[in-house]
Protein backbone atom coordinates (compact mmCIF):
# COMPACT_ATOMS: atom_id res chain seq x y z
CA UNK A 1 0.00 0.00 0.00
CA UNK A 2 1.02 3.41 -0.89
CA UNK A 3 0.99 5.96 2.15
CA UNK A 4 1.84 9.81 2.16
CA UNK A 5 4.73 10.18 4.09
CA UNK A 6 4.56 11.66 7.68
CA UNK A 7 6.95 12.85 9.93
CA UNK A 8 6.48 9.60 12.35
CA UNK A 9 8.18 7.73 8.89
CA UNK A 10 10.61 10.37 7.98
CA UNK A 11 13.54 9.02 9.95
CA UNK A 12 13.17 5.08 8.68
CA UNK A 13 12.07 7.02 5.21
CA UNK A 14 15.66 8.57 4.57
CA UNK A 15 17.32 5.33 5.98
CA UNK A 16 15.92 3.19 3.52
CA UNK A 17 17.09 5.44 0.82
CA UNK A 18 20.78 4.19 1.85
CA UNK A 19 23.54 4.48 -1.00
CA UNK A 20 21.35 3.92 -4.09
CA UNK A 21 21.37 6.51 -6.65
CA UNK A 22 17.56 7.51 -6.92
CA UNK A 23 17.60 7.24 -3.16
CA UNK A 24 20.26 10.31 -3.34
CA UNK A 25 17.85 12.11 -5.54
CA UNK A 26 14.71 12.10 -3.01
CA UNK A 27 17.03 12.49 0.15
CA UNK A 28 18.23 15.78 -1.65
CA UNK A 29 14.92 16.58 -2.35
CA UNK A 30 13.10 16.05 0.75
CA UNK A 31 16.32 18.19 2.68
CA UNK A 32 15.36 20.58 -0.02
CA UNK A 33 12.19 21.42 0.61
CA UNK A 34 10.66 19.20 4.00
CA UNK A 35 8.15 17.36 3.89
CA UNK A 36 5.20 17.32 1.39
CA UNK A 37 5.17 20.58 0.46
CA UNK A 38 4.31 23.16 -2.93
CA UNK A 39 7.57 21.56 -4.31
CA UNK A 40 7.83 18.30 -3.61
CA UNK A 41 5.86 15.46 -1.87
CA UNK A 42 7.00 12.44 -0.79
CA UNK A 43 5.11 8.74 -0.61
CA UNK A 44 6.34 4.86 1.09
CA UNK A 45 5.24 1.73 0.08
CA UNK A 46 3.94 -0.29 3.58
CA UNK A 47 5.33 -3.48 3.85
CA UNK A 48 3.28 -6.79 5.45
CA UNK A 49 4.92 -6.22 8.70
CA UNK A 50 4.88 -2.34 8.13
CA UNK A 51 8.39 -2.04 7.14
CA UNK A 52 8.83 0.69 4.44
CA UNK A 53 9.64 -1.08 0.93
CA UNK A 54 9.90 1.38 -1.26
CA UNK A 55 9.50 5.41 -1.78
CA UNK A 56 8.52 7.82 -4.31
CA UNK A 57 8.86 11.55 -4.20
CA UNK A 58 7.04 13.51 -7.28
CA UNK A 59 8.51 17.17 -8.42
CA UNK A 60 7.49 19.01 -11.63
CA UNK A 61 5.38 16.13 -12.65
CA UNK A 62 7.97 13.54 -12.50
CA UNK A 63 7.90 10.75 -10.02
CA UNK A 64 11.05 9.11 -8.77
CA UNK A 65 11.42 5.78 -7.07
CA UNK A 66 13.64 3.46 -4.96
CA UNK A 67 14.18 0.33 -5.37
CA UNK A 68 14.39 0.76 -8.92
CA UNK A 69 12.36 -2.28 -9.21
CA UNK A 70 8.87 -0.53 -8.13
CA UNK A 71 9.05 1.60 -11.52
CA UNK A 72 7.49 -1.76 -12.94
CA UNK A 73 4.58 -2.72 -10.80
CA UNK A 74 1.55 -1.70 -11.83
CA UNK A 75 0.60 -0.56 -8.57
CA UNK A 76 2.86 2.70 -9.47
CA UNK A 77 2.40 2.95 -12.63
CA UNK A 78 -1.22 3.56 -11.70
CA UNK A 79 -0.30 5.57 -9.23
CA UNK A 80 1.64 7.99 -11.02
CA UNK A 81 -1.26 8.63 -13.50
CA UNK A 82 -3.50 9.51 -10.36
CA UNK A 83 -1.30 11.87 -9.06
CA UNK A 84 -0.70 13.66 -12.56
CA UNK A 85 2.90 12.72 -13.03
CA UNK A 86 4.28 12.41 -16.93
CA UNK A 87 7.36 10.35 -16.18
CA UNK A 88 8.81 8.10 -13.78
CA UNK A 89 12.59 7.77 -13.26
CA UNK A 90 14.35 4.53 -12.12
CA UNK A 91 17.51 2.47 -12.30
CA UNK A 92 17.96 1.48 -16.24
CA UNK A 93 21.04 0.18 -17.91
CA UNK A 94 23.20 3.76 -18.42
CA UNK A 95 23.69 4.74 -14.51
CA UNK A 96 27.85 4.22 -14.06
CA UNK A 97 29.99 4.85 -10.74
CA UNK A 98 33.40 6.66 -10.36
CA UNK A 99 36.13 4.01 -9.75
CA UNK A 100 38.67 7.42 -8.85
CA UNK A 101 41.06 6.05 -11.61
CA UNK A 102 42.10 8.79 -13.65
CA UNK A 103 46.28 9.56 -13.77
CA UNK A 104 45.84 11.88 -16.76
CA UNK A 105 43.39 13.81 -15.86
CA UNK A 106 44.40 17.91 -14.40
CA UNK A 107 42.58 20.14 -13.08
CA UNK A 108 43.07 23.90 -14.37
CA UNK A 109 42.15 27.51 -14.29
CA UNK A 110 39.49 27.37 -16.46
CA UNK A 111 37.27 25.41 -14.15
CA UNK A 112 35.13 27.30 -11.67
CA UNK A 113 32.87 26.26 -8.90
CA UNK A 114 28.86 26.62 -9.47
CA UNK A 115 27.18 29.07 -6.97
CA UNK A 116 24.08 30.93 -6.73
CA UNK A 117 26.28 34.06 -8.67
CA UNK A 118 26.91 32.35 -11.83
CA UNK A 119 24.21 29.64 -11.91
CA UNK A 120 22.01 31.76 -14.76
CA UNK A 121 25.58 31.15 -17.06
CA UNK A 122 24.94 27.27 -16.75
CA UNK A 123 21.23 27.26 -18.19
CA UNK A 124 22.51 27.80 -21.54
CA UNK A 125 24.47 25.23 -21.34
CA UNK A 126 22.15 22.60 -19.77
CA UNK A 127 19.13 23.70 -22.25
CA UNK A 128 20.96 25.26 -25.40
CA UNK A 129 17.57 25.69 -27.62
CA UNK A 130 15.28 26.16 -24.36
CA UNK A 131 13.43 29.78 -24.50
CA UNK A 132 11.37 28.59 -21.87
CA UNK A 133 11.12 31.16 -19.83
CA UNK A 134 8.83 28.62 -17.13
CA UNK A 135 11.49 25.97 -17.36
CA UNK A 136 14.44 28.75 -16.59
CA UNK A 137 12.20 29.69 -13.28
CA UNK A 138 11.42 26.52 -11.89
CA UNK A 139 15.00 24.91 -13.13
CA UNK A 140 16.72 28.15 -11.78
CA UNK A 141 14.58 28.66 -8.03
CA UNK A 142 15.08 24.54 -7.47
CA UNK A 143 19.04 24.66 -8.33
CA UNK A 144 20.37 27.60 -6.75
CA UNK A 145 18.15 27.11 -3.52
CA UNK A 146 20.15 23.17 -3.46
CA UNK A 147 23.17 25.22 -4.17
CA UNK A 148 22.70 28.01 -1.41
CA UNK A 149 22.27 25.11 1.18
CA UNK A 150 25.01 22.91 -0.02
CA UNK A 151 22.62 19.83 -1.30
CA UNK A 152 23.99 19.53 -4.60
CA UNK A 153 27.26 20.73 -6.19
CA UNK A 154 28.71 21.82 -9.90
CA UNK A 155 31.99 22.55 -12.04
CA UNK A 156 31.67 24.51 -14.84
CA UNK A 157 34.44 25.41 -17.55
CA UNK A 158 35.22 28.92 -18.81
CA UNK A 159 36.59 30.61 -21.96
CA UNK A 160 36.75 33.95 -20.59
CA UNK A 161 33.60 34.86 -18.98
CA UNK A 162 31.61 32.43 -20.90
CA UNK A 163 30.61 29.15 -19.57
CA UNK A 164 30.99 26.62 -22.10
CA UNK A 165 30.46 23.41 -20.05
CA UNK A 166 29.06 22.45 -17.35
CA UNK A 167 28.72 19.36 -14.59
CA UNK A 168 25.87 19.18 -11.99
CA UNK A 169 24.35 16.70 -9.14
CA UNK A 170 20.93 15.81 -8.59
CA UNK A 171 21.37 14.53 -5.41
CA UNK A 172 23.66 13.68 -2.60
CA UNK A 173 23.71 12.07 1.11
CA UNK A 174 26.68 11.72 2.87
CA UNK A 175 27.58 8.93 1.79
CA UNK A 176 26.48 9.26 -2.09
CA UNK A 177 26.55 12.15 -4.78
CA UNK A 178 24.56 11.33 -8.48
CA UNK A 179 25.86 13.50 -11.74
CA UNK A 180 22.87 13.94 -13.96
CA UNK A 181 23.76 17.38 -15.57
CA UNK A 182 26.60 17.47 -18.15
CA UNK A 183 26.73 18.94 -21.69
CA UNK A 184 28.69 21.15 -23.45
CA UNK A 185 27.86 23.74 -26.02
CA UNK A 186 27.94 22.38 -29.66
CA UNK A 187 30.73 24.73 -30.80
CA UNK A 188 33.06 23.61 -28.05
CA UNK A 189 32.48 19.79 -28.11
CA UNK A 190 35.24 17.14 -28.61
CA UNK A 191 37.97 19.97 -26.80
CA UNK A 192 38.13 18.29 -23.88
CA UNK A 193 35.91 20.59 -21.82
CA UNK A 194 33.31 18.18 -21.06
CA UNK A 195 35.54 15.53 -19.84
CA UNK A 196 37.56 18.33 -17.80
CA UNK A 197 34.10 19.59 -15.66
CA UNK A 198 32.43 15.74 -15.14
CA UNK A 199 35.66 14.71 -13.61
CA UNK A 200 36.60 18.19 -11.44
CA UNK A 201 33.05 17.55 -10.25
CA UNK A 202 33.81 13.59 -9.35
CA UNK A 203 37.23 14.32 -8.38
CA UNK A 204 35.50 17.25 -5.78
CA UNK A 205 33.01 14.68 -4.61
CA UNK A 206 35.29 11.69 -4.14
CA UNK A 207 37.30 14.39 -1.80
CA UNK A 208 34.31 14.32 0.36
CA UNK A 209 34.04 10.37 0.55
CA UNK A 210 31.06 10.27 -1.54
CA UNK A 211 29.99 7.14 -3.69
CA UNK A 212 30.16 9.17 -7.29
CA UNK A 213 27.33 7.81 -9.33
CA UNK A 214 26.43 9.28 -12.78
CA UNK A 215 23.48 8.71 -15.20
CA UNK A 216 23.61 8.96 -18.74
CA UNK A 217 20.81 7.74 -21.71
CA UNK A 218 23.13 7.58 -24.91
CA UNK A 219 25.24 4.34 -24.91
CA UNK A 220 27.74 6.03 -26.89
CA UNK A 221 28.32 8.63 -23.92
CA UNK A 222 28.37 5.64 -21.60
CA UNK A 223 31.57 4.72 -23.61
CA UNK A 224 33.02 7.91 -23.34
CA UNK A 225 32.55 7.94 -19.28
CA UNK A 226 33.97 4.64 -19.61
CA UNK A 227 37.08 5.98 -20.89
CA UNK A 228 36.96 8.48 -18.09
CA UNK A 229 37.40 6.75 -14.93
CA UNK A 230 33.54 5.30 -14.62
CA UNK A 231 32.12 2.14 -14.21
CA UNK A 232 28.74 0.31 -15.50
CA UNK A 233 25.93 -0.54 -13.10
CA UNK A 234 22.56 -0.72 -12.82
CA UNK A 235 21.36 3.18 -13.52
CA UNK A 236 18.49 5.63 -13.57
CA UNK A 237 16.56 6.11 -16.88
CA UNK A 238 13.20 7.71 -17.94
CA UNK A 239 10.58 5.40 -19.13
Amino acid sequence: MIKLLSEEKSEEFLKFCGTDPAGAVICTRFHAYGLNSDNALFWYIEGENGEISGVLSKSDNVLTVCPFELANREEVITFSKITGCSQITRPGKFTLKYSGENPDFTADDSLQDITGENLKDVFPVIFPQSKNKDLFSFWYADASHKIRHSLIHGKGVYIGEKCVSAALTSGETENTAVISSVSTLEEYRRRGFGRLAVLSLAEFLSGMNKQVFLMTDSENTKKWYEKSGFEPINNINIV
